[in-house]
């Protein structure tokens, strides 16, 4: 997807007041992202075929997160704080993710050149009893590898260039997986559909096949186990389809006139281990509803208007995460750097955070081309310059208040208060270049100039770059479950962040007007989205 300037007309008085955790930015285009089922970890492949594996102590970021705020609350007087705007922000941030200087709150566990030209697509095994044990990359070199979570050493690979046709040759732009059986299935800029065995890709075997799913790239694969292991559903250019992997198409909606850029199940579907209804989101700002028990998937049913400046990349079920103002709620993200939680059942959208900068380092909007999330339901945004994740706390409204002392200057720490951390989170502790365990030791880690040179061999081996003490105590590991069977949590008990600034005596006044925000034009003209994000990497 192509960067541009903001000019939307989001408003952004109503902000959200829910901060991140997490800031990391990306030195090389970031395309795509992966949050850990079941630890606090991330991978993250780049437009350079590097792969980094990031681990972050997310307790110890939450409390350094409510410390800083507290803080900076006891020293303002203010009735309104726009997360956004903020000259210093209340949560770690880190301006490059290759200079990151480990620490228990967050490190580097591995990085490794796994492919030439870009990383396309990431995703972690969620095969039943292998949950997060393997991460599936692809690039477009065509090389489709299996890597150990813990070591990032290969396991297999398959070089899918004997499968793919066309010229230009076609081009792999997705992953998708069954959690039931080993289908590993990728959809192509062609609009094809590939299934491998996930379970030994090495052998080279393509299970199965299916052309012209699509008209156009394909855009995003959502398993139907509800339906059969065997279906899935397809989406690309200007339709949807529900495919049957071992037969073809079942059946293709009407052409929305519209492209079509990805799309989840509704969190109450999740959790009952049901398919029949699907949240689409568009390049013309809008998600749509599509239910096969209505009409087959032929069309949809219903729509909600998100943001008519933007098209909606991105989309992810909250999986409710035991939060009942959550469970009618899918998350968006835009190509104005906005974050949306929709309301389907409402039809209308409940919170807006904000993913990008105004202006970000490059002069245009981080677009959110990624969304995620983590082991204990926390929101993952990703774009090409930078990731955030995003605290699970329910932070209450900040009421009018004002403080005995007099105003101070915003904290700037990013210290942590507690050096007491759960940080059993990367796995191995030395620092040493690993073989990633294949045939031969030609490859090893790529030095700047090598990085730089597209035709270069790829490199499997792997940096471990973990910088935690060696006697760390072991985390209390809180499993999300898979994709398909989720964890009911417990409900969040919300935090009164006003209450180490509040007044002895409430005032009588009502509060004056949060800051205002600034007027903003609209930039007429669509963006490019979907594949087209790849062009020219």
């Amino acid at each position: 997807m192509g960067k541009k300037s903001r000019n939307g007309t989001i408003d952004l008085d109503n902000e959200s007041n829910t901060p991140p955790i997490l800031d990391i930015g990306f030195s090389d285009p970031l395309f795509s992202t992966a949050a850990h089922p079941t630890r606090p970890v991330i991978v993250s492949g780049l437009g350079t075929g590097h792969v980094f594996c990031h681990s972050y102590n997310a307790e110890a970021l939450e409390n350094s997160l409510s410390a800083e705020r507290s803080n900076f609350l006891s020293k303002e007087k203010t009735n309104k704080v726009q997360l956004s705007s903020l000259k210093k922000k209340w949560w770690r941030t880190e301006g490059d993710h290759a200079n990151l200087v480990g620490d228990e709150a967050v490190s580097i566990c591995w990085k490794t050149r796994r492919h030439k030209g870009s990383c396309r697509s990431v995703m972690f095994d969620i095969l039943e009893n292998e949950a997060g044990d393997n991460v599936f990359t692809v690039g477009t070199d065509n090389m489709l590898k299996k890597a150990k979570t813990e070591t990032g050493k290969v396991q297999s690979k398959i070089d899918m260039s004997a499968y793919l046709e066309g010229i230009p040759r076609d081009a792999i732009t997705t992953l998708a997986m069954s959690n039931t059986h080993p289908f590993l299935v990728s959809g192509s800029e062609n609009g094809s559909i590939f299934v491998f065995d996930s379970t030994n890709l090495s052998a080279g075997k393509l299970k199965f096949r299916l052309g012209n799913v699509q008209e156009d790239a394909i855009n995003k694969i959502l398993p139907m186990p509800a339906v059969s292991a065997y279906h899935f559903l397809a989406l690309g250019s200007t339709r949807l389809a529900h495919i049957d992997i071992r037969k073809g198409i079942i059946s293709q909606s009407d052409d929305q006139a519209d492209e079509l850029l990805s799309m989840c199940y509704p969190a109450d579907f999740v959790n009952a281990n049901k398919n029949d209804t699907v949240i689409v989101t568009h390049g013309e700002g809008v998600i749509t509803l599509w239910r096969n028990s209505t009409n087959g998937l032929s069309d949809q049913i219903s729509r909600v208007k998100v943001n008519k400046n933007a098209s909606i990349d991105a989309i992810i079920s909250t999986m409710n995460s035991g939060d009942d103002s959550l469970v009618n709620s899918v998350w968006c993200g835009d190509s104005e750097g906005y974050l949306h939680r929709v309301d389907y059942k409402r039809g209308k959208v409940a919170e807006t955070r904000v993913h990008s900068s105004v202006m970000s380092k490059s002069g245009a909007v981080d677009e959110v081309g990624g969304l995620d999330i983590d082991y204990e339901y926390r929101l993952v945004s990703s774009g090409m310059e930078g990731l955030k994740i995003w605290s699970g706390q329910a932070f209450e409204e900040i009421e009018n208040f004002e403080s005995d002392d007099a105003n101070g200057e915003d904290s700037s720490s990013d210290d942590l208060e507690s050096s007491e951390f759960d940080s059993d989170v990367c796995f191995s502790g030395s620092d040493q270049d690993v073989d990633d365990g294949e045939s031969g030791s030609d490859l090893e880690i790529a030095s700047a100039t090598e990085q730089e040179a597209a035709d270069g061999d790829v490199n499997d081996f792997v940096e471990e770059v973990s910088n935690a003490s060696e006697e760390r105590p072991k985390i209390n590991k809180k499993k999300r479950g898979d994709v398909f069977q989720i964890v009911q949590k417990a409900k969040k008990e919300k935090i009164d962040i006003g209450k180490f600034a509040k007044k002895k005596h409430e005032r009588d006044d009502k509060p004056h007007s949060g800051v205002k925000n600034k007027e903003r034009s609209v930039k007429k003209g669509g963006s490019t989205s979907g594949i087209a994000k790849f062009d020219g990497l």
